[in-house]
């Protein structure tokens, strides 16, 4: 007689994503309580008869199936569902399938419930990294707005200048683009200069976590991180502002010794994408009384060689 055999569905080790195999525990002694409980049976030939009144002489199970056995008989191996079997038959061979399937359930909830915990522990482990890598730049913006305060104090007894230009953009094809509404930010030299550092450490820390994640969220904020919108989202409390009419011009107040920085930013959309502008530009009227700065393509963030503060890369679409 050939031996019997079971044939058992049983995913006994899972891949992770870093290449580890995570043994599981729960199915092994499953296994083997199964095979003790089906060997003997396997082993025996017996007869069946079906509700239709087939029958089966002498018939030896070797295999168990979720939907029926495969039994070998003189005339060869057929297959009896267990809808076509008396109750009482089939629950003792669904016995097997029954605890299996069940067992699989519970194994499926413990890995969810192993997958789950880990990811909170990884949650958890990058929010410590986070809080560290965020402190310096929590105290920079802490000197930053103190730095601002007294430039404030200082503005309001200074004798002032005017600082003017325009807002805008120029497409590929030359034509030039006014961007009304955007707000320029007048903020004291000495508090950037105090912050930019501690901004541009904090976003090289947040583009190297970003680039070991891949998910359209982490792709995101990874183009965020690159954008001079990182930089300016910082920038907060601005000794004045003023803001460009319908044909992108401003005047803004500014005192006529020191130095100074204009910060501003504008979004364009250009057919499905979006496209945005950022500019902090260092200005200085030197005992002038009127100033004249533009803000356009060729002194962007993203623009390489000019004289912004912070070079960074374009961020587009939305």
């Amino acid at each position: 007689m050939d031996r019997p055999s079971v044939i058992l569905i049983c995913p006994c080790s899972v891949e992770r994503k870093n290449g580890r195999i995570r043994r599981v525990k729960y199915w092994f002694p499953l296994i083997l309580a199964i095979f003790a409980l089906l060997s003997a049976s396997l082993a025996l030939a017996e007869d069946f008869k079906t509700v239709s009144g087939k029958e089966y002489k002498n018939a030896t199970v070797t295999h168990v199936e979720a939907d029926g056995i495969i039994v070998r008989t003189a005339g060869g191996i057929s297959k009896i569902y267990f809808v076509e079997l008396p109750k009482e038959v089939a629950d003792k061979w669904l016995a097997a399938v029954r605890a299996a399937e069940q067992a699989a359930q519970e194994n499926r909830v413990k890995e969810q419930r192993a997958a789950e915990e880990e990811r909170a522990a990884a949650e958890r482990k990058r929010a410590e990294t986070d809080k560290v890598a965020d402190a310096p730049l929590k105290q920079s913006l802490e000197q930053f707005q103190a730095a601002e305060q007294r430039a404030s104090k200082a503005y309001e007894s200074a004798a002032k200048g005017a600082l003017s230009g325009q807002v805008f953009v120029s497409s590929r094809g030359g034509e030039n683009f006014k961007l009304g509404a955007v707000q320029v930010g007048l903020f004291a030299r000495d508090a950037i200069d105090t912050l930019l550092p501690a901004i541009k450490k904090n976003a090289d820390y947040k583009i190297g976590q970003l680039r070991q994640r891949h998910n359209q969220k982490a792709l995101d904020e990874l183009n965020f991180c690159y954008s001079g919108g990182f930089y300016l989202a910082l920038l907060q409390s601005p000794i004045r502002t003023a803001e460009t009419d319908a044909d992108g011009k401003f005047v803004i107040d500014v005192p006529r010794t020191g130095a100074f920085v204009i910060a501003a930013q504008a979004r364009r959309s250009v057919g499905d994408t979006t496209e945005y502008y950022y500019w902090l530009q260092p200005v200085s009227l030197e005992g002038q009384q009127q100033l004249t700065q533009n803000l356009s393509n060729n002194n962007l963030t993203s623009t390489t060689g000019t004289s912004s503060l912070i070079h960074t890369k374009d961020l587009t679409g939305e």
